[in-house]
């Protein structure tokens, strides 16, 4: 068996964090914390974890600037360009091995929007492959389903969201190419998944990176 190594990380500025790891520039502020194990599997050592930030802000992101514009959202989408767009929460889960970043299960919202995410990070060439939903008016959707029996009926039953879309980002991560789904606004949901405590806790990573 592949001998595991436990790690643990923490910091009060996760936008530097981020920066220095050559993952993004486009996080301001906020803290994280890393646990996982490293292991060397076929030659190549691995980086498996979880991953929990919170009170950051998002700015420029091109990909999230499309899927905003796509989805007419765009009010949220020129907060990109100022101060940025407030998140409360970051958790999900990832493998990483030789500048391949695998995510999966993440969670990012705060007062305007919910999004997940899952997919591939190359980081040295900065490509990406990411697809999710995400949640415009996220406090919104989440203060009407709390609401006994009338929001249910808003949001359609057990399983169902006011206002979503599901996303696909590809290509470049400095102008990625982007798909919406344009049913979906309309259509089931992932708002009750996002509110349960469990998503984005750990699930176990199934496949390494570079094994495929």
């Amino acid at each position: 068996m592949p001998e595991r190594r436990g790690l643990s990380f923490s910091s009060d500025d996760l936008g530097s964090t981020l920066s220095l790891l050559n993952v993004t520039d486009n996080i301001v502020g906020g803290r994280i914390a890393v646990t996982g194990h490293v292991s060397d599997t076929a030659g190549k050592r691995v980086l498996r974890g979880h991953v929990d930030g919170d009170n950051y802000n998002l700015i420029r992101a091109p990909g999230l600037a499309k899927v905003l514009s796509l989805t007419s959202l765009n009010a949220i989408g020129s907060l990109l360009a100022g101060s940025g767009i407030p998140f409360s929460t970051l958790r999900g889960d990832f493998a990483y091995s030789e500048d391949h970043l695998i995510i999966e299960n993440l969670l990012a919202y705060g007062g305007a929007i919910g999004v997940t995410a899952n997919g591939v990070l190359e980081l040295g060439p900065h490509q990406l492959d990411l697809q999710g939903t995400i949640v415009p008016a996220y406090t919104l959707n989440s203060m009407i389903g709390n609401i006994p029996v009338f929001g249910s009926l808003l949001l359609g039953g057990e399983g169902q969201g006011l206002f979503a879309a599901n996303y696909r980002a590809t290509g470049s991560a400095a102008d990625p190419q982007v798909w919406v789904n344009p049913l979906s606004a309309l259509t089931p949901g992932f708002l009750r998944r996002l509110l349960q405590p469990n998503f984005g806790n750990p699930p176990q990573v199934q496949e390494a990176p570079g094994t495929q």
